[in-house]
């Protein structure tokens, strides 16, 4: 390995005595060298293999031995290994140094020509390159910093920068960790061979010799670069394998290091964007993202000597060259956000971020980089859209501009600068205007001049051709002048625009600090200088138009954060909240806005989105303010007035999301003492600079704290009611203070606190607390205005709705407290004169049923409180009484003791909820007339002064309530409530009846089930309120278990394709929300696909669903269908449709669904098995396709090869599908010619040839088996029909033990269940002659319509009656609900005879 020869022949040489004893001095330390390399390269093999033997040794030791005394081995094989390795890296080091010894003697001269031999080179690169191969080498700095200066050395003195490239391209191909380590090896060499010039400079060698090294060296390093890269454009077309991999770091790495040197060979950089690997596309992104900030960026130089013009020009000259060529690779890499592959449009964005962040964007670009940027964050892909957003806050956190970015600042400033534009372009349009009436006056004088002297050199005799000439030359003069004059108009008008409007604005010193106040680029002018003002103002005008541009374009990004907030995806609502804040810090004016929708991912279920929004609120009411304001007191008041401003325009959703977010400061203890106490001072009016609103605010906050924190509110009762309550202005405020004082009895974060006792009655709290309820009802008059102003702010029943709350919730007695309120209500109901006041009448009703809702509450927490009580008593009698323990023992085996006090306590719960509708007790006095006035039976309430609308909207709300209470006085009303439903045209009342029926639902589910298909009728109301609020209260009860999911759900995923953006989005949350609980929308789907189609009875009652409505429905449905099982499944069960499909649309669907879903071997079996069931079906154009697009997306599955079963199952059904459809084909169009045959002839028609035969069968020639069936009906069967009779007779024999394809032959009649008529059509008219047949195919409906149900009749089922509540209703509502039986019993007369008639053909 280390023999070599030296070609040395020196009797051919002629040297002096002192160059041979100088050669001889070379070659003596030479061979000194080598032997010293030899003797540590030989310990260094001898210590490898010695401690390799030594750790065999080891191995081999006895077990026992070494569990004994494992600890103590383990620290000596870790000391034992850290001095190996030391030792080693010494001996590395020393054979490293020997090699550059022996290098640095200048050995070329032992050569001839002074070049060294190849094979010498080679041994030592490589030592070198085997090295490199090592990563532990290139960890040690002392090992890789001897290793790249061998390498220098044999690059630089010894040639070796040939071989040089192709090594590091193997090196990169073949290790994943070289590319940082190769591009530092550049950089090595590069700064070697700087220190080399230096060092030759300092000695002064000023020879030829000296000199054309230098030079040989300066290509050489640019020329190892050059090669490089040309080297790596030459390797073939890899998709992303792990050596191209290394290649694209390795040449951002290089970029990244010797930028300058890179500069040159640019373009061959960006041949490299062409190439298939998008790895490599982002390695050239990335390195003219390092050319544009360290190549090309302006560098300022700290050089102060003076320079000759002569360079300052040339530095000119580069600056601009560097400008043209930035901003050329800038647009190169704005082309390249729009790269096909979205890692690559990401790496961009990901440049632009770095050049963004370290000032390397020149400013005229800003603008249209944030234009990218918005455009990028609506990407498909999330990366992508991360990294746009991520660029957006680097924008605004290093704009150019200014730190603070509100849209009237900048726009005032731009109209007072205009204002002063438009004035002197004035002026000047004037002087011009004097100018050029003094130059016509000057030009026709001098015209008059001229006509004189050609009139007096004329010849007579020539008069009249003269004169003509003249006028025409006149002519073409005028029109010259008229020409000239436009252009000098439009010269002048730009001449004045572009260079002497600035000039000629005259602003004093105030009016020009004025102009540049606030606006930071202009800070530093601190003097005002007149000769200077209009290059200033010529800057400030270009200065304000890109700041409002900017401005403009960031607020319209805020819109598509908001958006982005509601992603799937938790990085999108992590990047958005992130830019929101930042857009707050630089006070973005939409920033406020999109703080409060900001405020619904408090809610988020993501653990990492909920902590996100609390950490951005607290720095942004908090912390912020404690960091711009010193003193802590002044800060609290800020903080105060930043948690108020989140109150002031905040819709109820905000205010609950709010709170919950202050529940979460309060628990982080995030809101200190001085926050509350500043809060107290907004609130009584101490600090002046407040405003009511601001009062408000500021007690809503405190109510919010105190939610988890009842000492808050504790000591400041008397300030809540003497400030609250006694507010005459804020009308508001008053109910604002009962939430607060609800909060005294609010149990605190700990499990120590305790809840505070309830007051007693006599506390001037609750005094207050009835005056103000009553005396707003005895002070209002009874006028229209008064009563629409009520309805329309509602805030009396608001105020009251909280005084009742905070009675129930405060008081010890309420129930005495309530019945005083009900009393001196019922005697403001009578005036003066002995009239009802049907607005104080509709206030008392509004009161009792909102009291006895809250009777029941608190009769429920009497019995917890009881149990609760129970239960700690019976725990201190089991310490105490020992002696009955045998008792207890069986009472507990046996459970009679639990039992006997549920059923007590349940018996008590009964007999009080009874009693609050008994007619002994107050408000049940007060029923009868809450259902007469519902009822409103010859209108004996409403009169043309005062309309009903508020008493009816008032009784109804209270007649749910009062159902709520009492299950026999809901069993009785429920009738009465839905009729009212149905038939009242408010739309109050329709939304109102609504949620109470979701409150019903829950307490009284037996009674409400029967109703449920009257409350999924309410998703067809033409109002969208009622609508929205039919499917939120559908919503609450199907996701949490209160009603089951029946085939009625079809009424809510036709709400996904509802005109009402808000509908179709709670409908999709609904059916997402379904999707993650179990199998319930999987069982569904089978329904919802039969009921959806346009030939059902729910798409007939709504004529504003189309087909593509249809089909956007069930393709978002069949999005949810993941699993292979499940798709095996409904495949089989949609092809068993096909045989009870009535019309071609419904076909279509069915087919439609096919399409959709993922196919595997078995689901393709089921389509071959059940071939016969779509096959007379596939002459339709889109059946057709729709069942080759199923075949077509399954022959793209990854996993599918020319030997796989899946391959041939395919192919089998795809030949299957055409033959089958080119048989159908035909046949049609012999039966067509057959029929103009026909015609032409001018025979009559028969009774066969008037049956179009639609769809012929697939062997014509085959006659179905014989069937016993009427004579009449046998002559006239279609041959579609025995087709289809053969399959089913066939199919019977197959799987015979099949549940979804059971036939079902009874008896006797059978009725079918509760269900709503269908009304089938078929597909064309028929004809007297096939009214058998028809009857049959209905019998045969029905039959179908039990098999979906799963409904396996054992015995005759008796006549179904429909589900009725006990007690019938009142005499006055059997009219208006008199037709919705009759058309309940038609269907059921209907249902019957149908049986009848199938009995009779099956007999």
């Amino acid at each position: 390995m280390l023999e070599f020869q030296i070609p040395i022949h020196f009797e051919d040489i002629s040297l002096s005595s002192s160059d041979k004893y100088s050669i001889k001095k070379i070659i003596d330390k030479f061979i000194k060298n080598v032997y010293i390399f030899l003797e540590h390269y030989i310990s260094y093999q001898h210590s490898s293999s010695t401690t390799k033997e030594s750790s065999k040794s080891t191995s081999e030791n006895n077990n026992e031995t070494a569990s004994i005394t494992s600890k103590k081995k383990s620290t000596k094989k870790k000391n034992s290994s850290v001095l190996d390795t030391w030792e080693q890296e010494e001996q590395k080091e020393a054979i490293l140094t020997s090699i550059i010894n022996c290098l640095e003697l200048n050995l070329s001269t032992l050569w001839r020509l002074d070049y060294p031999e190849e094979e010498f080179i080679n041994l030592l690169s490589k030592i070198i390159y085997a090295m490199i191969e090592q990563p532990a080498n290139l960890r040690s700095k002392g090992v890789k910093k001897l290793i790249f200066e061998v390498l220098s050395i044999l690059i630089l003195r010894y040639n070796h920068s040939f071989n040089f490239t192709s090594k590091i391209i193997h090196l990169l191909h073949n290790h994943e960790s070289l590319p940082s380590h190769c591009a530092d090896l550049y950089e090595f060499i590069y700064d070697y061979q700087q220190q080399q010039q230096k060092h030759q400079q300092q000695q002064q060698q000023q020879n030829i010799y000296s000199q054309s090294t230098n030079q040989q060296q300066k290509n050489q390093t640019t020329f190892l670069i050059s090669d490089i890269i040309r080297e790596i454009g030459k390797q073939k077309e890899q998709r992303d394998t792990s050596g191209f991999k290394n290649l694209a770091k390795f040449l951002s790495e290089l970029t990244d290091r010797l930028p300058k040197i890179v500069l040159p060979f640019v373009s061959l950089l960006l041949a490299h964007l062409d190439s298939e690997s998008y790895l490599m596309r982002n390695a050239v992104t990335e390195s003219i993202g390092f050319l544009i900030g360290k190549a090309l960026n302006k560098v300022e130089s700290n050089n102060k000597d003076k320079k000759s013009e002569q360079e300052e020009e040339e530095e000119v000259e580069n600056q601009k060259k560097n400008e043209s060529d930035q901003s050329e690779l800038l647009h190169i890499l704005f082309e390249r956000c729009r790269d096909i592959n979205g890692y690559c449009r990401s790496s961009v964005l990901k440049t632009l971020s770095l050049l963004v962040n370290n000032n390397w964007v020149p400013k005229e670009s800003y603008i249209q980089l944030t234009k990218i940027a918005i455009e990028r964050v609506s990407d498909k892909n999330s990366l992508v859209r991360k990294r746009a957003i991520l660029l957006l806050s680097d924008i605004l956190e290093s704009n150019p501009y200014s730190p603070h970015l509100p849209t009237l600042l900048f726009k005032d400033k731009k109209e007072k600068l205009a204002s002063f534009i438009k004035l002197s372009f004035y002026n000047l349009k004037k002087k011009k205007e004097l100018l050029k009436k003094s130059k016509k006056l000057k030009n026709n004088n001098n015209n008059n001049n001229e006509d004189d002297l050609l009139n007096s050199q004329q010849v007579p005799d020539d008069n009249m051709e003269f004169e003509q000439q003249q006028q025409q030359q006149k002519e073409e003069e005028e029109k010259k002048e008229k020409e000239e004059e436009d252009g000098e108009e439009e010269e002048e008008e730009e001449e004045i625009t572009e260079k002497q409007i600035f000039e000629d604005i005259k602003l004093n010193k105030e009016q020009f600090f004025d102009l540049i106040s606030m606006l930071v680029p202009f800070s530093g002018i601190k003097e005002f200088s007149p000769h200077r003002l209009p290059l200033y103002l010529e800057h400030l005008n270009k200065y304000l138009d890109s700041s409002c541009k900017f401005i403009k374009i960031i607020n319209s990004t805020i819109d598509t954060m908001c958006q982005l907030m509601g992603s799937v995806n938790p990085s999108d609502i992590l990047e958005s909240v992130h830019f929101i804040q930042v857009a707050h810090k630089y006070q973005i004016d939409k920033s406020k806005e999109a703080i409060t929708k900001m405020l619904a991912l408090i809610w988020n279920k993501e653990q990492s989105i909920k902590e996100s929004t609390i950490r951005s609120f607290h720095e942004l009411l908090i912390k912020d303010t404690r960091e711009k304001v010193k003193s802590t007191l002044k800060s609290s008041y800020y903080i105060a007035k930043n948690l108020i401003d989140l109150t002031t325009t905040a819709t109820l959703g905000e205010i609950t999301s709010l709170e919950e977010l202050m529940i979460e400061f309060t628990k982080k203890d995030l809101i200190d003492q001085d926050i509350i106490k500043a809060l107290w001072d907004i609130f009584s009016g101490k600090v002046v600079n407040f405003n009511k609103q601001d009062s408000r605010g500021a007690l809503i906050i405190l109510s919010m704290i105190s939610n988890n924190n009842s000492s808050v509110v504790k000591d400041k009762v008397n300030l809540l009611v003497s400030i609250g309550l006694e507010e005459q202005d804020d009308e508001f405020l008053p109910r604002y203070t009962c939430i607060t004082l609800q909060k005294l009895r609010s149990k605190g974060l700990k499990e120590t606190d305790q809840i505070l006792p309830r007051f007693k009655n006599n506390q001037s709290l609750f005094e207050r607390l009835i005056y103000h309820i009553c005396s707003t009802t005895t002070t209002t008059t009874t006028t229209n205005d008064n009563i629409d102003n009520d309805i329309k702010n509602s805030k009396w029943f608001m105020f009251a709705e909280q005084v009742i709350n905070t009675i129930y919730i405060l008081a010890e007695q309420p129930d005495l407290i309530s019945s005083e309120i009900i009393k001196k209500l019922s005697d403001q109901v009578l005036d003066e004169n002995g009239e009802t006041n049907q607005y104080c009448l509709s206030k008392l009703i509004f009161i009792l049923g909102h009291i006895a809702i809250k009777q029941l509450v608190y009769v429920e927490e009497i019995q917890s409180e009881i149990k609760r009580i129970q239960y700690e008593q019976s725990k201190q009698s089991k310490n105490n009484n020992n002696n009955n323990k045998k008792k207890t023992d069986i009472e507990k085996e046996l459970g009679t003791d639990q039992a006997e006090a549920e059923a007590e306590s349940e018996a008590i719960q009964i007999q009080a909820e009874s009693d609050i509708l008994s007619e002994n007790n107050l408000i049940g006095k007060y029923s009868q007339l809450v259902v007469s006035i519902c009822y409103n039976y010859n209108e004996i309430f409403s009169n043309e002064q005062f309309p009903n609308q508020l008493l009816q909207t008032s009784a109804v709300l209270t007649l749910s309530k009062f159902m709520c209470v009492d299950s026999n006085f809901c069993e009785s009303n429920l009738q009465l409530l839905f009729t009212l439903l149905e038939k009242s045209s408010i739309e109050v009342i329709r939304s109102n009846i609504i949620i109470g029926l979701g409150d019903l639902a829950f307490r009284f589910p037996n009674l409400v089930e029967p109703w449920t298909s009257k409350i999924y009728s309410r998703l067809r109301d033409p109002n969208a309120d009622a609508r929205k609020n039919s499917l939120m209260v559908l919503t609450h009860l199907i996701l949490n278990d209160m009603i089951k999911v029946k085939g009625q759900i079809s009424e809510m995923a036709i709400c996904l394709e509802d005109s009402d953006i808000r509908i179709s989005n709670i409908a999709k949350l609904f059916f997402s929300t379904l999707a993650s609980k179990g199998n319930n929308l999987y069982n569904s789907l089978p329904d919802i696909i039969g009921k959806i189609t346009p030939a059902s009875t729910v798409t007939s009652n709504l004529n504003n669903i189309s087909k593509d409505s249809i089909k956007n429905i069930l393709k978002y449905l069949f999005s949810f269908i993941e699993k292979d099982k499940q798709s095996e499944t409904l495949i089989d069960k949609l092809l068993q449709r096909f045989k009870t499909s009535k019309s071609i649309s419904e076909s279509q669907n069915i087919s439609f669904c096919l399409q959709l879903l993922n196919y595997n071997d078995k689901s393709l079996k089921k389509l071959i098995e059940h071939f016969k069931l779509y096959q007379d079906k596939l002459n339709d154009n889109e059946i057709y396709n729709n069942l080759m697009i199923s075949i077509s997306k399954t022959k793209k599955q990854p996993n599918l090869t020319k030997t796989s079963e899946i391959k041939q199952l395919v192919d089998e059904i795809e030949k299957k599908i055409n033959t089958a459809r080119s048989q159908l084909t035909l046949g049609e169009t012999v039966q067509l010619v057959q029929e103009t045959d026909g015609n032409s002839s001018g025979t009559s028609s028969t009774t066969t040839t008037s049956q179009s035969i639609q769809k012929p069968p697939l062997k014509p020639s085959k006659k179905a088996p014989a069937k016993k069936r009427a004579p009449s009906r046998k002559k006239y069967q279609s041959s579609e029909e025995e087709e289809s009779e053969e399959s089913s007779e066939e199919e019977d024999e197959e799987s015979g033990d099949d549940e979804d394809r059971m036939i079902i032959t009874p008896k006797k009649p059978i009725s079918k269940p509760m269900v709503p008529s269908r009304k089938r059509q078929p597909v064309q008219k028929k004809k007297s002659s096939e009214s058998e047949q028809s009857s049959e195919s209905d019998q045969s409906s029905e039959i179908s319509d039990i098999d979906r149900m799963d409904i396996t009749p054992k015995k005759p089922p008796k006549k179904p009656q429909p589900k009725q509540s006990k007690k019938k209703p009142a005499s006055r509502l059997k009219k208006a609900i008199s037709q919705s039986e009759s058309e309940s019993e038609s269907d059921i007369d209907s249902e019957s005879s149908n049986s009848s008639s199938f009995d009779n053909i099956s007999e």
